[in-house]
């Protein structure tokens, strides 16, 4: 696969992520924190293929990790940082404690102000590779260029 076509498919289900965690933050469901990481683990890989970096399977939800491999000329490793909290709603969040209970959820109020940080880096990430969200699947990236400062 091209990596225009892997970075332009990898932003728009970043795009479907990020719809689906609004969608389940207004109707005060849990999962809403997972698909937040799901969206920002698909943009780290769009640009993570846009420097020619592979990340190891056994990290793909580490949002730290995945930050960490881009090179520090990426402006957006910084938009990123605040956002690697996200790395336990993809994993220990979503299962039952060894005690059974189940783990809290995110803060409203922290998930609102990280979607809004998302939709900023995915709209500023989808024009910087020129990729049309809403198109077909089969419709690549313009560009694979990495971002530089």
């Amino acid at each position: 696969m091209s990596a225009e076509l892997h970075i332009a498919n990898a932003l728009r289900l970043a795009r479907e992520d990020l719809e689906a965690a609004r969608l389940l933050s207004g109707a005060d469901n849990r999962n809403d924190a997972y698909h937040a990481q799901q969206t920002a683990e698909k943009m780290l890989l769009a640009l993570l293929t846009s420097e020619g970096i592979r990340a190891e399977r056994r990290d793909s939800h580490r949002i730290d990790v995945l930050r960490d491999l881009l090179p520090d000329a990426d402006p957006f490793k910084a938009r990123f940082a605040p956002l690697t909290f996200l790395t336990v709603f993809a994993t220990t969040y979503r299962y039952p404690k060894d005690a059974g209970r189940i783990p809290a959820r995110a803060e409203r109020v922290e998930l609102e102000r990280v979607l809004v940080t998302l939709q900023a880096i995915l709209t500023d990430l989808a024009e910087h590779f020129g990729v049309e969200l809403l198109a077909s699947d089969r419709l690549p990236a313009a560009r694979s260029n990495p971002p530089r400062t």
